[in-house]
């Protein structure tokens, strides 16, 4: 029986997991199939309840290297630690507690260890870019799709030979006895909801690209800018459960939409100067201790409006006409504003099926249910086999971190 834990995904749930266990002496490999770690929260800017940036979040923990930010010292140093990016598994076979997996590894273009980010190839190709200041491991990325005839004298000319344009996509198999699925979330684009107009008028965005937009390592600085021509934008309205709470989408409440919402308003209001924030909501939920995001933002001069967006159109190029029914008043309000900001339902990650088939799991609303839903084991979803964060369904960080850790007590209280 092999002592090795498999975690899939490298969010927030992920990485916590895998430090966890590294540090406890336990073999760990880490499968995420995007470039870098991190998942959707490196696209948060800053995450509540702290308000810090993702990598500073666990403040309580003390790591060697920058500030707070314990993933950047450990999971590349860690040599319990064994992250496999651009990755996917598979196959998983095997009895429970003794699982074969076969993961099928992405072509490594770019040898992160090499990768001194002095932004030459970026000059050099538009196939290459850097995901995030904040990105893990920290290097530029390769895009083969994107090649132009700048990507081969970027690769000859790279001062560390980092680049190898020819590089081949490769399979291991490892044995492992625990599986942690943390495979994440994805926030729904609602193309098909055409009311809203997302995808047809440009400055029609959700939450999580209003959050690259406003933080400040993003390409506008900081600066609350139209998508359309990148002309300041001073005034904003949000739209709540976009998909959510609706039979034609998604039934349940994504949970974390409303702070989700009240986190940028504040910013917006707080933080930049002339603009005006109205949000649109069927119900405010704001639980435990969010509950002053909503009271603050109310002080700070957030107009708040119960109904329902009618009708999204152009205005001018770059402004929007929305007509918004206010149930409390029984009346049609009209609005035209810079930028509709939509708080889209957050849906089980794509491709996750395939990992929840292979091991036989319970589903709930397309996310991971627990083995035995009458106990109170939320973690554990199979024999050897557990789940955090939001692969269970929509949960805040401090949840997810809170779900990984009892993952991690689970594991070391079966091998005593």
């Amino acid at each position: 029986m092999s002592d090795s834990v498999l975690i899939i995904g490298a969010g927030v749930a992920g990485l916590t997991a895998a430090v966890e266990l590294a540090d406890s002496g336990v073999k760990v490999t880490v499968v995420e199939r995007l470039a870098t770690v991190g998942g959707n929260a490196l696209d948060l800017y800053k995450a509540f309840p702290t308000d810090d940036c993702f990598y500073c979040f666990e403040g309580n923990r003390w790591r060697p290297g920058i500030r707070k930010c314990f993933y950047r010292s450990v999971l590349l140093d860690q040599p319990n630690i064994d992250l496999k990016l651009s990755s996917q598994v598979k196959e998983i076979s095997g009895a429970s507690g003794n699982f074969d997996v076969r993961i099928e590894v992405g072509s490594q273009y770019v040898d992160s260890k090499k990768c001194i980010m002095c932004g030459l190839c970026m000059e050099k190709s538009q196939a290459f870019s850097l995901i995030s200041p904040q990105c893990q491991p920290q290097a530029v990325v390769y895009d083969p799709e994107k090649v132009d005839e700048g990507a081969r004298v970027a690769a000859e000319e790279c001062p560390t030979k980092a680049i190898d344009l020819d590089a081949q996509p490769s399979e291991s198999t490892v044995k492992v006895s625990d599986i942690i699925v943390a495979t994440g979330y994805h926030e729904m684009q609602p193309i098909a909801m055409d009311e809203y107009g997302y995808g047809r008028y440009t400055n029609v965005i959700t939450q999580l690209e209003l959050a690259k937009i406003i933080d400040p390592n993003g390409s506008s600085n900081g600066v609350l800018v139209r998508p359309s021509d990148g002309a300041p934008a001073s005034r904003v309205l949000m739209v709540q459960c976009v998909g959510s709470r609706d039979e034609n989408y998604y039934p349940y409440c994504s949970k974390i939409c409303c702070i989700f919402a009240l986190k940028h308003a504040n910013i917006l209001v707080q933080e930049r100067e002339n603009v005006s924030v109205s949000v649109v909501y069927m119900d405010i939920r704001t639980y435990d201790r969010h509950e002053r995001y909503y009271r603050d933002a109310r002080e700070a001069g957030v107009e708040f409006v119960r109904g329902r967006i009618m009708r999204v159109e152009p205005h001018s190029e770059n402004e929007l006409s929305v007509i918004v029914y206010d149930s409390l008043l029984d009346k049609y309000l009209k609005y035209t504003v810079d930028l509709l900001v939509l708080s889209s339902a957050l849906e089980p990650p794509k491709g996750g099926s395939a990992i929840t088939s292979a091991l036989n799991l319970n589903m709930a609303n397309g996310f991971i249910a627990p083995f035995d839903p009458v106990s109170e084991e939320e973690v554990v979803v199979g024999e050897h086999i557990y789940a955090c964060g939001t692969a269970l369904g929509p949960a805040e960080v401090p949840e997810s971190v809170t779900q990984a850790r009892a993952v991690v007590s689970k594991i070391l209280q079966r091998r005593k």
